[in-house]
């Protein structure tokens, strides 16, 4: 009974190697009948230019392997220069303009904001006088209405 098994087995294993691998012969034999019928179809103009275009793209990617190596070997023997050992004169003084540009807009920004306080400081000095003002007219106007509730409540009691 086991041998039947393994026979089986066996059979399957084969069965499914070989049948693979017919499939993928009859699909190339298939590819370079269709290529070769293609070739014969082709006229030499068109061979030409296929082979010139093969030609010119396998230079492109030769120049560009190269230029990828050139570039390769540059950054691992020359390394760029990240941190400048000068005072920043070899490069026109750039240093120094940047530190008066940061001076003169730090300047501004400070002249800008003293200026926004001023404008605001003057704003709540008005808002306080416009307060101060109310706050007067009512109490005045608060000592008028009860000197008239006094007196006439000292009248109402009078009568009682």
């Amino acid at each position: 009974m086991e041998f039947f098994r393994k026979l089986s087995l066996i059979l399957l294993f084969c069965l499914i190697t070989f049948s693979s691998g017919i499939i993928h012969t009859a699909a190339d034999a298939a590819h370079q009948k269709s290529v070769q019928d293609k070739q014969k179809d082709a006229s030499p103009t068109q061979m030409l230019e296929e082979a010139y275009s093969m030609l010119v793209t396998s230079s492109l990617r030769s120049w560009d392997m190269v230029k990828s190596y050139i570039n390769q070997f540059q950054l691992k023997h020359f390394p760029p220069n990240v941190e400048s050992k000068d005072d920043g004169k070899a490069n026109g003084g750039a240093r120094e303009k940047i530190k008066e540009a940061t001076q003169k807009s730090f300047e501004k920004t400070k002249e800008t904001v003293e200026g926004s306080a001023k404008s605001a400081a003057e704003a709540m000095e008005q808002k306080v006088h416009k307060t101060a003002e109310k706050v007067k007219d009512t109490m005045s106007a608060g000592h008028k209405t009860a000197e008239k509730a006094k007196d006439t409540v000292s009248s109402g009691h009078d009568e009682l």
